[in-house]
């Protein structure tokens, strides 16, 4: 394997390997493409990355603009905050088109306001769900975090 190919990709050391991962349930991708500037996670093939490490494929998840942000964290922040106002308003998780049309909905049931803790990209997921949905967010930072991410969040 080339020195510079071992030196960009490391093994996760934690990861077991054979946990296969499934495609999300119908529930998650109707509410994931009502999402603005939602699309599927492209794929970029690396034929010189199998080449090198001596394997038939290598291809990887391009997550750099995810729904506007430079992560994946927006669809799992999103997923997870949808279904806590679901749970505390006892609102159905059908009977809306638009997340502009959830938002709406949301008015309806009184001032909520969302929390997170993170040092990045979950803070910037939870407050842009804040945004999309019109609620407040609190997010809690560590006390020495760069102050470009703050602004970020």
């Amino acid at each position: 394997m080339s020195t510079v190919i071992e030196e960009k990709l490391k093994k996760n050391p934690m990861f077991g390997g054979g946990a296969a991962t499934r495609p999300p349930s119908e529930a998650v991708a109707r509410f994931h493409n009502k999402l603005p500037a939602y699309a599927p996670t492209p794929l970029v093939e690396l034929p010189e990355v199998a080449t090198a490490l001596n394997l038939g494929r290598v291809v990887v998840k391009v997550e750099s603009k995810r729904l506007d942000l430079p992560s994946f964290k927006m669809l799992g922040a999103s997923w997870a905050t949808y279904r806590a106002v679901i749970e505390h308003t006892g609102m159905k998780m059908n009977g809306w088109s638009t997340i502009d049309e959830f938002a709406e909905k949301l008015r309806a049931e009184g001032p909520l306001a969302l929390a997170a803790a993170t040092d990045g990209n979950h803070g910037r997921a939870v407050a842009r769900m804040g945004r999309l949905l019109g609620l407040g967010v609190t997010v809690f930072v560590p006390y020495d975090m760069a102050r470009a991410r703050i602004q970020a969040i």
